[in-house]
């Protein structure tokens, strides 16, 4: 596969924005990646620069499974775990499937609670624990 057609980006770059992104993919050894993975560049707002690489298989069963192109492919990966919960408090809220809400929450050494400003809703503690750590 032509490596051009394996790396994306999250919007249309500005001269200044493709000087910045060539200088820093210039630090890293692409060419090593895009034999075995699709290579997401995602430059923030706050001019940071996120590069991401996901295995070629998963990128092309996505894209099979749900007919996108590999773009939307590597953004539905990406935002999974948001597109699940966006889903799972559509369906929480119109009392469907079954969905729970948990607020996780730490204690102080004074055993009071304080807890987190994001809910979440999955079926069942076990995929709370996982979607919590991050492990989607």
């Amino acid at each position: 596969m032509d490596y051009k057609k394996k790396v994306f980006v999250n919007k249309d770059l500005s001269d200044v924005e493709i000087a910045f992104v060539k200088s820093m993919l210039d630090e890293i050894d692409l060419k090593q990646y895009l034999k075995t993975c699709f290579v997401y560049i995602d430059l923030c707002e706050s001019g940071s620069l996120e590069i991401i690489s996901i295995v070629d298989e998963h990128v092309l069963d996505i894209s099979k499974q749900y007919d996108l192109p590999h773009k939307m492919a590597m953004e539905y990966i990406r935002n999974k775990t948001e597109i699940d919960q966006n889903l799972n408090m559509l369906l929480y809220w119109n009392g469907l499937n079954n969905m729970k809400k948990y607020v996780a929450y730490n204690k102080n050494e004074d055993n009071e609670k304080h807890y987190a400003h994001v809910s979440i809703y999955p079926d069942n503690k076990g995929e709370a624990y996982i979607t919590l750590a991050g492990k989607d």
